[in-house]
């Protein structure tokens, strides 16, 4: 993994769903990126949720720019965290945040016993 695709994993296991762990969502930077669940908007539209309301360059159409910490309704996860390396998991804090979101009778039937 990327440095920087490390830091919007470990900014989505930290934050919980928003764009940085969303599968629609392609990362500009560390801190922004386009939305692909929706058609493509004019260029001018296309900043307008990170704040921007007019560049010195030209933007082109395209996907609609968001912060990583946005959340909308149509936030999906269908990754498979378990197929990276145990360190990598660690680091990015996977192993506490998916921990956290299983009930104690999950934790039970999968031979966990709580313990981070």
């Amino acid at each position: 993994m990327t440095e920087h695709q490390e830091r919007l994993d470990t900014f989505y296991h930290s934050h919980g769903p928003c764009c940085a762990g969303c599968d629609w969502w392609r990362s500009l930077s560390s801190r922004a990126g386009e939305c692909h669940r929706t058609a493509m908007i004019p260029g001018a539209d296309r900043p307008a949720p990170l704040g921007i309301t007019s560049a010195s360059l030209s933007i082109g159409a395209g996907h609609a720019m968001t912060p990583r910490e946005h959340v909308c309704g149509e936030f999906k996860d269908g990754f498979d965290w378990a197929s990276l390396p145990i360190e990598y998991r660690k680091r990015i804090g996977e192993l506490v945040s998916s921990r956290a979101s299983r009930s104690p009778q999950s934790q039970d039937t999968q031979g966990g016993d709580g313990a981070t």
